[in-house]
């Protein structure tokens, strides 16, 4: 299957870095829940959602930084490189490499697919950032960060539990 191969792939690509690889995979089960409720094309959702950070390394390299715009900027020739071996075709990999190039840009493009990205990504993110907040101040991140119905349901579930402090 396709998207077992750009799993593999991006695995392959961060080698022992198993903290981009896990990123990456908690992504992507993000995605895969947030496209239960969204309709979004499947198969490019969760190719972007495997090869989001596909750039980290290259940008870590080049610019001594894993800042979001340098990512944005590194990433894409990877994630074309990637498809391209796995025969994917043309405008496919431009699509993904564009979400890729722009996923933390929020105005930047406005697809479905790269909205369930932006909060996928933004799911995992927020685990690093809102424990130990009050719940107002989480209240007001998770309005401001999410960008999907869903996307924000489910970050109140999961850092605004029912009978929470």
């Amino acid at each position: 299957m396709f998207l077992d191969q750009v799993k593999a792939a991006m695995q392959n690509y961060f080698g022992a870095d198993q903290k981009r690889i896990e990123h990456a995979l908690q992504v992507a089960g993000y995605a895969r829940e947030l496209l239960r409720h969204i309709d979004a094309d499947e198969q490019l959702t969760m190719t972007a959602a495997y090869l989001h950070d596909i750039g980290i390394h290259e940008a870590e390299r080049k610019h001594g930084s894993s800042a979001g715009k340098y990512q944005e900027l590194e990433g894409p020739a990877i994630a074309a490189y990637i498809l391209e071996n796995l025969g994917a075709e043309t405008g496919f990999i431009r699509t993904v490499c564009e979400i890729i190039g722009k996923h933390h840009t929020p105005a930047a493009i406005d697809s479905p697919e790269f909205r369930v990205i932006w909060d996928a990504d933004d799911l995992v993110n927020l685990q690093e950032i809102l424990p130990g907040k009050p719940n107002t101040e989480i209240e007001k991140i998770l309005d401001k960060s999410l960008v999907t119905e869903h996307g924000l349901r489910l970050a109140r579930n999961i850092f605004l539990p029912p009978g929470g402090a």
